[in-house]
């Protein structure tokens, strides 16, 4: 790759000269730029971003941070924010915390360290007061998908409290009274506040969640399909299972298969999110839907608007709802009275 010293030397001007003829060709002569312009045609010239950003502190790059990349559920944040971050001119690096305290922080730095103008975070595993800290001391700083008190105005998220009484909510409504649930890992704050909702909701019609019916899993298919096959193999009656992601419902569907278990006539399921997955399952997934791409594009939005310093901070949407999202897992009991 050729470097500005060569295209100075073919042109037969300083590298002074190239670098203003490139970034500010109004204190270039006509024909000293047409000059610098043939020899960057001719040796191919790309010049390096990295280093045109520390000399402007302008590097026009937004990080983010999320678990992994293997998930449906934060490749479609990521690519919310990598298109209205690109619609602006602006371009998305991302780094993964390993699902780890140490992965988010370190990673969170990372992408400071590397010139990112601000850095969008999806933290799962750090606590409150640990952000809390990280947010003061970064505060070019967004969080997706997490509510912090006290740092509301660069929060981007879902009000899951809502999302988890929706679903308690929706299986009431078809005459569900035994219910069971799948968690996320307890230790996450939107599996703690979906499992909050789903409680109050049922808790208000008169409908206790049994402990023993609530099994802690991980929002993956393979321990959900361990936790389904517990379900099953309990003496316990239930009629429907609330799963706390659409991957968990996933496994669920799986262990119902293979123990022979009907879906929904024998049990129903609901599932949370409602990625691309959701409409390919057998059956089709009932779910509670949160606008996944929609709370990536307004992080990146929001993380552009901190970076430039730009009056449309409050004007992004900040708060995102729930929605029932109706298809044929679920069983209403109520079409038979």
């Amino acid at each position: 790759m050729a470097t500005i010293a060569q295209v100075a030397q073919h042109a037969g001007v300083s590298t002074a000269t190239v670098s203003r003829a490139l970034n500010k060709p109004e204190m270039v002569d006509d024909a000293t730029k047409a000059k610098v312009r043939a020899a960057v045609n001719a040796l191919g010239y790309r010049p390096n971003q990295v280093a045109k950003g520390l000399a402007s502190r302008c590097s026009r790059t937004i990080g983010v941070v999320v678990n992994q990349f293997g998930s449906a559920y934060y490749g479609t944040m990521i690519d919310g924010a990598e298109h209205a971050l690109r619609n602006v001119g602006y371009k998305l690096i991302a780094e993964s915390s390993g699902e780890a305290a140490t992965g988010e922080r370190s990673a969170w730095q990372s992408l400071f360290d590397r010139q990112c103008e601000a850095v969008i975070v999806h933290a799962d595993v750090l606590s409150e007061n640990e952000v809390a800290i990280l947010m003061e001391q970064h505060p070019k700083s967004v969080l997706m998908n997490r509510l912090l008190p006290g740092y509301e105005e660069r929060c981007i998220y879902l009000d899951n409290v809502r999302g988890g009484a929706l679903a308690a909510q929706h299986l009431l409504d078809k005459g569900h009274q035994a219910i069971a649930t799948i968690t996320g890992p307890r230790s996450y704050y939107e599996a703690a506040d979906r499992l909050v909702g789903f409680q109050q909701r049922l808790h208000a019609a008169g409908v206790p969640l049994d402990p023993a019916l609530t099994m802690e899993g991980n929002f993956k298919d393979d321990l959900a399909f361990d936790r389904m096959m517990q379900l099953l193999e309990s003496p316990k009656p239930f009629t429907a299972v609330f799963c706390q992601s659409d991957e968990t419902a996933a496994g669920a569907i799986e262990a119902c298969r293979q123990k022979g278990v009907r879906i929904p006539e024998d049990i129903s399921l609901i599932g949370f999110d409602d990625v691309d997955l959701a409409r390919h399952l057998s059956p089709k997934l009932t779910t509670i839907r949160q606008p996944l791409r929609e709370i990536g594009a307004a992080s990146g939005l929001l993380a552009h608007a901190i970076a430039t310093a730009s009056p449309e901070i409050k004007s992004v949407q900040k708060i995102f709802e729930a929605q029932i999202v109706e298809r044929a897992s679920v069983r209403d009991f109520t079409a038979n009275t």
